[in-house]
Parts: structure tokens; sequence; C-alpha cells
């Protein structure tokens, strides 16, 4: 065999050799990636009332309306207020709501901005204590409920802090983190519910693709466990970096 010919079977074990790596270390990315069952973006919430119920006499917001913190919600006038302030209760105003001794009135007050939902608390009716009386959706607080459907040792490798790529409706991609994690079993599989944060769903140039109940897909990165741990990590940063992935 010829010194050319031997160049050109040594050349192309290398060429082979380099394939293989190139796909093992793809196949062993795309092993830590798995793609939500479900993503749709949600918002915090906070509810009104709880602390004494009656009969709504004022109502200075209806559902929809966007309120600032300190705004008045609505006045309810309590039979049981009016009873514990006459037994020596000395009930005093606070950041969610304002009280009318003489009356036995409390008007409730906005304790974050927002938008008013889910409102009960409309003029003439009567309350409950302990019920909520409307729901502020937080203003800025945009994230993530994914779900996703993953064997008992894809779950193990789910993190806190775990990068997690959002695609919105408008085809742009945005990145996020996992904050919290809930699991339940489903048919033997652990359906994993996590809360994705990210700052960029806050930006109001991005409109309607980050209200809340819009449907998303997001793709979670699992913790690399495998033999070549790292080693794809590494491969795929420098390919970033030098733009080529």
């Amino acid at each position: 065999m010829t010194w050319i010919n031997r160049l050109r079977l040594f050349g192309g074990v290398i060429g082979v050799v380099l394939i293989v790596a190139i796909l093992t270390l793809i196949f062993n990315q795309r092993q830590t990636k798995t793609a939500s069952l479900t993503a749709t973006i949600a918002s915090d919430t906070y509810d009104v009332g709880a602390a004494y119920g009656g009969t709504v006499t004022q109502q200075f917001v209806k559902e929809g309306d966007v309120v600032k913190k300190g705004d008045k919600l609505f006045t309810i006038q309590s039979v049981s207020l009016q009873q514990d302030l006459a037994n020596g209760l000395n009930m005093q105003n606070s950041e969610a709501y304002d009280v009318d001794k003489a009356a036995g009135k409390l008007t409730y007050k906005a304790t974050v901005a927002g938008q008013v939902e889910d409102l009960q608390a409309k003029l003439s009716n009567s309350l409950g204590t302990g019920q909520p009386f409307a729901e502020i959706t937080v203003v800025g607080s945009q994230y993530v409920d994914a779900k996703y459907l993953l064997t008992p040792t894809d779950y193990d490798r789910v993190r806190k802090g775990a990068k997690v790529s959002i695609l919105l409706p408008n085809n742009q991609t945005v990145s996020g983190t996992v904050s919290t994690i809930q699991v339940s079993t489903d048919q033997g599989k652990a359906l994993t519910e996590v809360r994705v944060d990210s700052g960029t769903l806050k930006d109001p140039s991005l409109g309607n693709v980050t209200q809340t109940g819009t449907p998303v897909a997001a793709t979670l990165e699992l913790e690399d466990t495998g033999p070549l741990a790292g080693v794809s990590d590494l491969v795929f940063n420098f390919l970033r970096q030098i733009g080529l992935s």
C-alpha cells in the first residue's frame, strides 16, 4: 500500500470518527431537552376580601378596570363588624381597607396595581366573610406555566434555575428559568408543572403575545447526567460563540 493510499485511509478513518463524535454530541444534547405538553402565559393574582362580609353599599370599580395601589374598590356595611366594634374591637385603617367605625363600614382598597377580575362585590350584593370579593391580576407579573410528561429518570433531572426556551406566538424566542416545580403521577409518568420566570415577558413592546392565557411552547433543559456530561455543553457553547449554532 502506497503512502498516499495510507494517508487517504487514515483521513477516511479520522473523518468517520469525527462524524460519529459530532452525531453523538448532537444526540446527547437533544437528550437533555424536553418540550412542554402544554404551556401558557400566566400572571400573579391577589384575592381581595375576607376581613368582614356584608352588603355592598358603594362600588368604585367594575370588572376589567385597571387600578393603582391604594385605589378604592368597594364599601361593605357589616353587621358583624358593628357588633365587634360595640364589644370593644379596636380596628384601625390598613393598606387593605379603611374603617368607618360609626357606620360599621369597610372600604376595601387595592394593595397592588393590576386589573380587577372576578368581581363579586357589586352594588347591593351580600357577601360572606372568608370568600374572595374580587381578584386583581398583578401588573408586570407574567410568567409561563408549563407542564411536562416525564419518565421518573428525566423528572430527577429537573432543577430549579434550569434554562427554558420560550417560543411566543410571533415566533420570537425568549429565555427563562425554572423557579418552582410541582409533580403528580399520570400513568406511571411524572406530570411535572413548572413556573418559568422571564423578565422579557414583562416588556410592553411584546403586546398581546404575552397576555395572560396566551399559549406558548417551552423547551426545558434537563440536567446532563450522562457520560458526556459537560462535554457537549462546552462544544455547543463554543459553536454559539463563533456563530455556528
